[in-house]
């Protein structure tokens, strides 16, 4: 490290302060504002109307850097938008040092930069806090090695997001079209309707569960007769009649039931905050999951942000949650989904759908049933946040459809399922193997 020499941030970049604005001034259309809580996934997005100077914009790919409660950097995924107050946006001085070594510099040194803060409830520091900040750094060309390394780990684990969300969009577009918008039932309806036969009905049904035409079909049935027989079988699975059930139409057969009578439902704990010897950071100990983390999840959970030690979960009865169970959150932020991945616990925001031998439903089925949902439903939206409570949750009407389409329905996403899982757990190997890279990197413990 004898050639890395020391430099003010303040000389290695410029800091641009975001724009305060007042809460009369976010609109509904417009220029998007980034604010904290949009990179923490934790808020909506608001807008603005305003002309601004292009200091106040930031690109896809810039690096920002949130300063006040919420520590550390980023580099901008998203469509042009204006950054808020708290947030500063950083323009490197390309000559002295690369824009993804300094991400990962800053990423590095946020804690040393929070201990240095002020404010007793939010910390904060000051620009000129950060710009007086001295770091040590390698040559331009050994910031640049470095910088590739980390940000393909990362570059992998976004593509494997992006993989996971399209595998999730094409489960819930099936999942809406069977059990939301009940396509099979409504092509049969309509087809017999029409004076069809029972025979061509079906065959509509077909049409709709697959997306091929009539010919397409034909060509199926003589090239892959096996495909053709189980679209037919799962097609004469459907009801042929829509029937109105307490004021709710819905395929003739099929029906709802209080949660409740399908489930094993329980609510997580905390164990009291004064007493800290019941909390842990360590991953030895039970995973404790909040609504943050599944914020920060996708349709799997893998980690959790704190954890309890097995004395706590033992002393206040906390409830172990199995791996492949769902999890809800219903306090303040309402309607969060996930699914365990291990033996894990949560806070009392989050209950637990522990699948029985109550009902033939799924884990899959109940998770694409809760994503569909309106939980608006459940109290008026000014209230929701407050109205719902366990008895609420315990009481949601889930629709029952007949078991044969269950079955079929899982058949067709459970592979998917298992890739998503494959890759969140892939991706989690990476995080880990890019955690402990970083530092050695960027302290010049490694040569590379």
């Amino acid at each position: 490290m004898s050639d890395w020499k020391e430099y003010k941030l303040g000389e290695l970049a410029t800091f641009y302060n975001g724009r305060a604005y007042k809460n009369g001034e976010f609109k509904t259309s417009g220029t998007p504002i980034v604010r904290i809580q949009n990179l923490t996934g934790e808020g909506k997005t608001v807008y603005s109307d305003l002309q601004l100077d292009e200091n106040k914009y930031i690109e896809n790919g810039d690096l920002i850097y949130a300063w006040s409660a919420t520590f550390g950097p980023y580099i901008w995924r998203g469509e042009k938008s204006i950054y808020h107050y708290h947030i500063w946006k950083i323009v490197c001085n390309e000559k002295i040092i690369d824009k993804f070594y300094f991400y990962y510099k800053l990423k590095l040194i946020s804690d040393s930069l929070k201990d240095n803060g002020n404010g007793s409830i939010f910390i904060h520091i000051t620009k000129s806090f950060m710009e007086n900040f001295k770091i040590k750094i390698p040559s331009l060309e050994k910031q640049k090695y470095i910088s590739n390394i980390l940000s393909n780990l990362d570059k992998k684990i976004r593509f494997n997001t992006q993989i996971n969300q399209t595998l999730e969009q094409i489960a819930q577009a099936l999942f809406k079209s069977w059990f939301v918008d009940f396509d099979p039932v409504r092509a049969k309806v309509q087809a017999l309707s029409e004076g069809m036969s029972l025979e061509q009905a079906e065959l509509a049904a077909m049409q709709a569960i697959s997306g091929k035409t009539p010919e397409e079909l034909t060509a199926l049935s003589q090239t892959q007769p096996d495909c053709y027989a189980e679209l037919a079988e799962t097609a004469k699975a459907f009801p042929c009649e829509m029937v109105e059930v307490d004021g709710v139409e819905v395929p003739k057969g099929w029906e709802y039931k209080p949660a409740d009578e399908l489930f094993d439902i329980g609510i997580g704990k905390t164990p009291l905050r004064k007493e800290t010897e019941w909390f842990s950071t360590n991953p030895d100990d039970m995973q404790w999951i909040s609504i943050k983390d599944m914020g920060n999840s996708g349709v799997f959970i893998t980690e959790s942000s704190e954890f309890l030690t097995n004395q706590a979960v033992d002393k206040f009865n906390i409830r172990k949650i199995p791996e492949n169970t769902v999890l809800l959150s219903f306090k303040l932020t309402i309607g969060r989904v996930s699914i365990t991945t291990c033996e894990t616990t949560t806070n009392e925001a989050i209950a637990h759908f522990k699948i029985t031998d109550k009902s033939f439903l799924t884990t899959e089925y109940l998770y694409l049933f809760f994503q569909q949902f309106d939980f608006n439903s459940l109290g008026s939206t000014s209230s929701i946040a407050t109205a719902v409570n366990s008895k609420t949750i315990k009481g949601i009407e889930i629709l029952i459809p007949n078991e044969e389409l269950i079955k079929a329905f899982q058949m067709k996403i459970s592979n998917i399922f298992a890739q998503i899982k494959n890759l969140t757990i892939e991706n989690k190997n990476l995080v880990e193997t890019r955690d402990l890279l970083l530092p050695r990197l960027l302290n010049g413990e490694l040569n590379g």
